[in-house]
Parts: C-alpha cells; sequence; structure tokens
C-alpha cells in the first residue's frame, strides 16, 4: 500500500468528495485549449506514449483520449480515492488508459517507458522537488521530454476591480501549504530545480486564462469555495475576511467591464545527452557570453581597436576590464554590443565614483555607452568643476576634482559631485574651521 506524502490529501483538503473532483477537472480545462497548443509545441505528437504523473481523476488523460489520436496513456496517482475515480471515468468508455496507484518517489513503472511525461499542479505539493524530478525523469525514453505546470500564488488570481481579500486568502494557502513541506511558490523555481535535477531546460513560459476569453464560469467552478471554507475552519483564515472575500467578488463581478485572469508557470526539460554538461546554472558573464565580450573587447573580430590616447580613458579602460573581466576594451567599442549587462554597468558606476570622485547617473552611461564618449563627458565635467572652485577663490583637489566648497556653495556643489568618505570628512572640517574664524572676527568688530 502506498502511503500518502506531501501537502494535498483529497479526503483532508476538501470538504466535499464530488465538489472537489468537479473542481480538479475545472482546473484542467481552465487551461486547455492554450495547454495542448503549448504541449505540442514542445513534442507531444499523435501516437507517443505519455504519461500523466500525479493525474487525479485523470481529466487531462481523458481530454488526450479524446483530442489527439493513437496515444498510448498511463495515470499515475497516490490517492486511493483519486485512482478510484480515476478508474470509474474510464470504466464505461473505449479508451485504454492504464492507471497505477504510486508516488512520484517510487512510482513503481518502468524506467526508459514515456515519450512525454506531464506533472501538473503536482510538485507544489511534495517535499523535495528535486528528488521528484530525477525520479520521474528516469521514466523518460532517450531524447523524451517532462512537462511541470506550476502554481505561484503570488502571481495567481487575479481581478479587475481589485478583490483586496484575495491577498489574505492566499497567505493563508501559502502558509498551510508550506506547514505541510509544500511550496504554493514553487513555479518561479522551475528552471533551477530542472539544473538541480540534472535536466536540460527546453523552455519555460506562463499559460494565461482570461474571463473575456473562457467566460466566468470557468473560473467559479475551477475555484469555489471548499479551498478558503477549510482554511477557515483549519483556522489559517478569519472567518470575517472570508465573508468580505465574498461581498468583494460579487461587487467585482457586477462591474460590466470586470476581468479574471490566472497564470500558470510550464517549465519543459529533458535528459542530457552524453556530451551536455548541466551541473551549474549558466551564468550570463560567463561561457558564450564571455566569449563574445572578450572576442569583442580585445580585437579578435574586431579590425577596428582603438586603444586609450589619454588619462582618462585609461583609466575608464581599466575599470570597463574589470567590470567586463576582460584583459582590454576598445575606446569605441559600444558598452551593450560588447554585452554589457544590468550588472556589469551597476559596478561601472559605482567604480567611476570611487575612482574620479564623481557620482555619475545610470542615465549618462547609457547616453555615452563609449569609453572615448563618457571621457569626454568627464574631462568636460571636471574642468567645469575645476574653473569654477577657483573663480569663486577656492582650492580644487587634483586627486579628485572635487572643489572644498563654501557654505553658500556646498550643497549645490556635493549634490552634483558627492564627496567621497575621507574627502566629505575634510571638507567639513574645514568649513567648521572657516565658521569659528568669522565668529571671532564678529566679535573683535564689536
Amino acid at each position: 500500500m502506498t502511503t500518502i506524502t506531501g501537502s494535498y490529501h483529497v479526503a483532508e483538503f476538501a470538504a466535499n468528495l464530488q465538489a472537489e473532483i468537479r473542481r480538479l477537472d475545472a482546473q484542467v480545462d481552465l487551461f486547455w485549449q492554450t495547454e495542448k497548443r503549448l504541449l505540442r509545441r514542445h513534442g507531444l505528437t499523435d501516437g507517443m506514449t505519455v504519461l500523466d504523473c500525479g493525474c487525479g481523476p485523470g481529466r487531462l488523460l481523458e481530454l488526450f483520449a479524446t483530442e489527439l489520436q493513437g496515444l498510448s496513456l498511463t495515470g499515475l496517482e497516490i490517492d486511493p480515492i483519486l485512482v478510484d475515480a480515476c478508474r470509474q471515468r474510464f470504466a464505461s468508455t473505449d479508451h485504454q488508459v492504464a492507471i497505477h496507484q504510486g508516488s512520484a518517489e517510487q512510482p513503481g513503472l518502468d524506467p526508459f517507458s514515456f515519450d512525454f511525461i506531464v506533472m501538473r499542479l503536482v510538485l507544489e505539493h511534495v517535499t523535495d522537488p528535486v528528488a521528484v524530478l530525477k525520479s520521474v525523469a528516469s521514466l523518460l525514453k532517450p531524447g523524451g521530454r517532462i512537462a511541470i505546470i506550476a502554481n505561484d500564488f503570488e502571481f495567481h488570481l487575479r481581478t479587475s476591480p481589485s478583490v483586496t481579500e484575495l491577498e489574505p486568502l492566499y497567505e493563508a494557502y501559502c502558509l498551510s501549504r508550506r506547514q505541510d513541506g509544500g511550496d504554493p511558490c514553487i513555479g518561479r523555481r522551475l528552471p533551477v530545480l530542472f539544473t538541480k535535477a540534472g535536466l536540460v531546460i527546453e523552455g519555460y513560459e506562463m499559460e494565461v486564462s482570461h474571463s473575456k476569453i473562457i467566460g466566468d464560469n470557468a473560473f467559479f467552478q475551477s475555484e469555489g469555495v471548499g479551498i478558503p471554507a477549510e482554511l477557515v475552519e483549519s483556522g489559517f483564515l478569519d472567518q470575517q475576511t472570508f465573508e468580505n472575500m465574498i461581498r468583494s467578488w460579487k461587487r467585482m463581478l457586477k462591474d460590466p467591464d470586470h476581468s479574471i485572469m490566472r497564470p500558470l508557470f510550464v517549465g519543459i526539460a529533458r535528459l542530457p545527452s552524453d556530451a551536455e554538461d548541466v551541473s551549474g546554472i549558466p551564468d550570463p558573464k560567463a561561457a558564450g557570453n564571455q566569449n563574445v565580450i572578450a572576442d569583442h573587447a580585445e580585437g579578435r573580430g574586431d579590425p577596428n581597436y582603438v586603444g586609450p590616447s589619454s588619462d582618462t580613458e585609461q583609466k575608464l579602460a581599466n575599470l570597463w576590464s574589470s567590470a567586463m573581466k576582460v584583459s582590454r576594451v576598445g575606446v569605441q567599442s559600444n558598452f551593450f554590443d560588447l554585452g554589457g549587462d544590468s550588472l556589469m554597468l551597476e559596478q561601472l558606476q559605482s567604480d567611476v565614483t570611487d575612482r574620479f570622485g564623481i557620482q555619475v547617473p545610470m542615465a549618462v552611461l547609457f547616453q555615452y555607452p563609449t569609453i572615448e564618449q563618457l571621457a569626454v563627458h568627464l574631462d568636460n565635467n571636471m574642468a567645469s568643476s575645476a574653473g569654477n572652485a577657483a573663480r569663486n577663490g577656492y582650492r580644487a583637489d587634483p586627486a579628485t576634482h572635487i572643489a572644498d566648497a563654501s557654505k553658500k556653495n556646498s550643497v549645490s556643489d556635493r549634490s552634483r559631485h558627492p564627496l567621497n568618505g575621507t574627502a566629505q570628512l575634510q571638507s567639513k572640517a574645514e568649513r567648521h574651521r572657516e565658521a569659528l574664524s568669522n565668529k571671532k572676527r564678529r566679535a573683535k568688530r564689536v
């Protein structure tokens, strides 16, 4: 006898069994038209051997059998109540569907048996999703695909006008599922989990259902009130919040322009070939992207490479090299054409501030994306700052190009050129000494 594990047990999850089975069926119907096209696009074709892992009462298997041709279908379900419901569904039909009771961790099925495996709204309920993915992937034939369809309750059902009470409902649901060992926000983690399980990521996207396309009733059937009622009974959700949510929901529906939408996350993966390494998550600063940066920045494939011709250009070139992890960068090479990303840009902004003592807005780095252009901008900026300081009788620091401003001009000058820690303390001390000196002179005149 298979022991039920995870955060979903149909006998405990809903107050009415038949109502819960109808809700589970409606969850499939809500996305079927979009999902069918998506699965076909990722390799599901007629004549395949297909496993629905966590098949529940069997609605997805029924749609597969009805709308696709020649599939050899198998359903795997851990809950004995749902296994019976699934077998009853096909008992009076001509569809040849094999239903097995077993868990994703211990399916009890032969390895290398399936061309395509679908696991729908299951992974969020298991305690060790990586172990589950490894177990289920072992059932794939070489070249087979696995499709994981998952919730993420921070992106769950939304409405317009908004039903604000949905937020505490989702928080209560997430708390109850996590307490049982599940992860109701697992949708965002699918690519990472695939990699940890040693799988090759084939695709990652969202499927979305909208009330103006499929109607309100599809949402009513797929959501229901069974789960909120169970959350109230178990103490996760306040009764008053539940009642307020129902009233807000009714008000939302009265709006002639109301909308209801719900997304699901879909990840597609396969087993790696012998030549593929999926031991780590791809790093955008490494591998292919880094090679592109190095090839262009260091002159390989770039016959127009131009080296630095001024002190400012040389300093900027050093900063770019550090940010991009390459030995040299041409002064006329565009930062973004070289593969520069937002993280590199943020580092470059910080490095320019530290090196030149001038805080450069991110917009300026976008406006002057080459070393040559940025160097001209910085030189002009620093020359203007030094000229202003000389005209006002203040000393310009040649190391940092920052003028020691008087009390009259200190605020505006600091906003243009924020000081580093040491220079700021020195400037503050000098202003303090000047204020004391002025005070003494006034006292003598009196």
